[in-house]
């Protein structure tokens, strides 16, 4: 019941990809200080992380830029990405309602600068000081020709959809302001954490259902909900919450078809929503304990002791 029409916080996306797309290749030298001087940080960013062409000042670098702009994949792709986003006026709604909680929760903490770009499906979000970029080009739809055919499994193309938009950004942006910090890295202690992820991301997106915002099916959500006592007993009873091993860590909290270990009617990840649980139950229990304070925990074992979770 938070009152967002007095919050003086708005967003507007920077649209990168039509910028760069619309520049006349044979005059790319010329335009290269255009995009610096307009995007900055961000266009040094473009290059160097999300396309890999090195540095601007690098000798082929406006070379290497022209390459990437006339490609025939991408510049099609661009195509589709302007059919499918010829603006971006809802999702500047959804992400000033949800940057305008950020404000409320965390008043001192700033709000960043968001950009669309095109980077021939190299990413879908990208994050850096003060920015937020978005890979329009990941999220053309499940029924996008091109994404089986790039080797995409059918499981990460169900959620490349544009409304996935806001909750993978809230998500991202939460990592950022909040990375894992706890010095034991193990299964429940990522478990929580990522918990902690998604507990910020409903509470930014409040309106979305979860099954949109964990990235699961009806279905998928349905069988979280019929299952936790079972999945919590399969991960005692293996003796799992405390174990080390990167590799089984990363199979249970990485995108996949199902969850290791559980039925494969389970989501890919739905150790999350355990961890979603155990984050809620411990909001519950400990009501001294405001949302923003627990966000700043780090001490993950301790709010797992204190949730008094029972599935």
């Amino acid at each position: 019941n938070i009152d967002l029409k007095s919050i003086n916080v708005k967003v507007e996306i920077k649209r990168f990809d039509k910028a760069l797309f619309t520049v006349n290749p044979d005059s790319i030298s010329e335009s290269i200080p255009k995009l610096s001087d307009e995007f900055g940080d961000f266009f040094n960013l473009f290059g160097e992380r999300l396309i890999h062409i090195g540095k601007v000042e690098d000798a082929e670098y406006s070379s290497y830029l022209e390459s990437f702009i006339t490609d025939k994949m991408v510049s099609e792709t661009y195509k589709t990405v302007q059919q499918v986003y010829p603006n971006l006026d809802n999702l500047n709604s959804e992400f000033t309602d949800a940057f305008k909680r950020f404000h409320i929760y965390f008043p001192n903490r700033n709000i960043p600068k968001i950009y669309s770009f095109v980077s021939g499906f190299n990413q879908s979000t990208v994050l850096a000081d003060g920015m937020l970029g978005i890979g329009l080009d990941r999220y053309l739809g499940s029924d996008y020709k091109n994404y089986p055919l790039l080797g995409i499994p059918l499981y990460s193309i169900n959620d490349m959809k544009p409304s996935k938009i806001s909750s993978d950004c809230m998500r991202a942006w939460a990592i950022g302001e909040f990375p894992f910090n706890d010095s034991i890295d193990n299964l429940v202690n990522n478990i929580i954490y990522e918990g902690k992820l998604m507990y910020f991301t409903k509470k930014m997106l409040p309106e979305q259902p979860d099954s949109l915002l964990f990235g699961f099916s009806p279905l998928q959500m349905n069988w979280c909900e019929k299952n936790e006592n079972q999945m919590w007993t399969y991960l005692i009873e293996n003796k799992m919450l405390f174990i080390s091993d990167s590799f089984i860590i990363n199979k249970l909290i990485n995108d996949a078809p199902f969850t290791s270990g559980f039925s494969q009617e389970s989501p890919g990840r739905a150790v999350i929503w355990l961890g979603y649980r155990i984050v809620t139950s411990y909001l519950k229990t400990n009501k001294e304990i405001a949302f923003q304070k627990m966000m700043m925990l780090r001490d993950y074992q301790k709010i797992f002791n204190n949730s008094h979770y029972r599935p």
